[in-house]
């Protein structure tokens, strides 16, 4: 080998070296005391070894420091590059803390607009691993680096749809860069190191942590231990995703029956529809070998998003939780599935919706909140849902929810329901209350009032019963057949296999206005 070759080696490994050095050895020793691991750490515990290709290491920080002191900027405090996961091909890049605090500089922000443009072009996630204190300030023409960013974040936004992007929260992310784990499809946080703040002062402690943006922002889909959990969570969530949205999601060969019936289905619900049950008792029970993924779990719990499979094909499931303020669906649970919903039909991934719930609540605080604007957003998405669509009643199914969660008229592909299903425009006790007013006011005069209510109650009830409304095939409230709840995970799997390569065309249009 020339002497000249071996100069040019000699330099592409000096680069090297200090691109393991990070921003050196005392900032790389502080990760391990805060509880997180370093960026390549990161990457390698997540990619399958020896797949993962670097681009960009030569990369620095050409731009004068705000402060006019020039730092180490090894591959411009970004690692980047092409791996696979689990035997899939992704494309990701790791925010390196030990440089500068992870802020990102124009030079990093550009690598990141290339490689979001690459992962939306050959088809690939986009895997966001960031720790950083947010933009870094140049002095340079008054440049602070938003030129790249802003560019970014556009490539981020045109690419939604084409590839699922996931944002793994495992430090600081303030400022504008604090629009990327929003933007994604999923946001994974560490709830011990992850933080999330646009800017300005914080009234309380728990502000900007993963408990707050699960609890109270909803921004949040799932709240990680540490970052070797946020790690093996990244890797389950992608074992259900496809590629891209010309790809299939990945089938996976499972040793459970197809035909099971699980007769402890027969006792989950209480014979008293005052009493409540957790649906998640029931998703265990049918889904493939009771295995399911819930996104946005402490997000408004009356509702119940994530994913699973069904004889072996991934699908999202949308449940009414009556554990939780009876499965209503307000403002919030409202948003959560709205987002979901529109994931799954951007990545053609069949929607189940299992539906118990009282409806949208009535009343000033709730009005004041938008639901019915949040309830119109929904019958927006589900109007354009084109991805296979099953939805089973098993109990309550009133009022504007009966609609925005599958029934026949918003025409999903199959409506089953249990036989103790009941659709009516409000609850029966509501209806009671109306109708039978003067019969109540005189029956609480004579004492008996509990008799006459319920008496006037269960004639209602058989009203709304699906087995009496089901008698008539024409009628707005009706399925495709009521069946034995020890048969929901067989209809299911078949409604899927049958509606696996329809085609569903919407109307021609430039897009579509959703309400705001």
């Amino acid at each position: 080998m020339g002497q000249w070759m071996n100069s040019y080696l000699d330099r592409l490994e000096g680069v090297r070296r200090e691109n393991l050095a990070g921003g050196g050895k005392e900032r790389l020793e502080l990760q391990g005391k805060l509880g997180k691991l370093t960026a390549r750490e990161r990457i390698d515990l997540l990619v399958d070894a020896g797949t993962f290709d670097e681009m960009g290491s030569i990369v620095t920080d050409s731009r004068i420091p705000f402060d006019g002191k020039r730092r180490p900027s090894p591959s411009d405090g970004v690692v980047m590059g092409l791996a696979k996961v689990n035997g899939s091909p992704v494309a990701l890049y790791s925010m390196d803390f030990s440089v500068m605090s992870g802020s990102l500089g124009d030079q990093a922000a550009w690598k990141l607009v290339d490689l979001t443009k690459m992962a939306g072009q050959n088809q690939m996630p986009l895997i966001s691993i960031i720790d950083s204190a947010g933009e870094r300030l140049s002095i340079k023409d008054g440049d602070s680096g938003l030129n790249g960013l802003g560019r970014l974040l556009r490539e981020y936004c045109l690419y939604s749809g084409i590839i699922p992007r996931i944002t793994l929260l495992l430090g600081p992310c303030t400022g504008v860069l604090a629009s990327v784990p929003v933007l994604s499809d999923f946001l994974i946080m560490n709830e011990e190191t992850g933080f999330l703040w646009l800017g300005g002062n914080k009234e309380s402690d728990e502000a900007g942590t993963a408990e707050f943006h699960m609890e109270r922002s909803g921004q949040c889909d799932i709240v990680a231990e540490n970052d070797e959990d946020a790690i093996l969570k990244t890797k389950m969530l992608l074992s259900y995703l496809p590629g891209s949205c010309w790809k299939s999601a990945p089938y996976e060969e499972t040793d459970d029956d197809p035909e099971r019936k699980d007769p402890a289905l027969l006792e989950v619900m209480p014979d008293n529809p005052k009493f409540t049950y957790d649906i998640h008792e029931i998703i265990f029970k049918i889904v493939d070998n009771g295995k399911f993924f819930e996104l946005k779990e402490d997000f408004a719990s009356h509702l119940v998003t994530g994913f699973c499979r069904f004889g072996g094909r991934v699908t999202g499931i949308v449940a009414n939780n009556p554990d939780e303020m009876s499965g209503i669906l307000e403002p919030d649970s409202s948003d959560k599935y709205d987002r979901f919903m529109r994931f799954l039909d951007a990545f053609n991934i069949p929607l189940v919706t299992v539906v118990d719930t009282t409806a949208f609540p009535p009343g000033d605080k709730w009005e004041r909140r938008g639901v019915i604007r949040h309830g119109a957003k929904l019958l927006h998405s589900y109007s354009h849902l084109t991805c296979p669509k099953v939805t089973m009643v098993l109990r309550r199914s009133y009022g504007g929810a009966n609609i925005v969660l599958g029934c026949s008229r918003m025409f999903p592909d199959f409506v089953y329901t249990w036989p103790t299903a009941e659709f009516a425009p409000t609850g029966p006790e509501t209806v009671v209350h109306a109708i039978f007013h003067k019969e109540l006011a005189k029956a609480r005069e004579e004492g008996n009032f509990d008799a006459v209510f319920n008496n006037f109650l269960s004639i209602l009830k058989e009203q709304f019963s699906v087995m009496n409304l089901a008698k008539f095939w024409t009628t707005y409230y009706t399925a495709h057949e009521v069946i034995d709840p020890r048969d929901s995970r067989s209809r299911i799997i078949r409604a899927i296999e049958a509606v696996h390569d329809k085609i569903e065309e919407l109307p021609e249009k430039k897009r579509s206005i959703k309400p705001a």
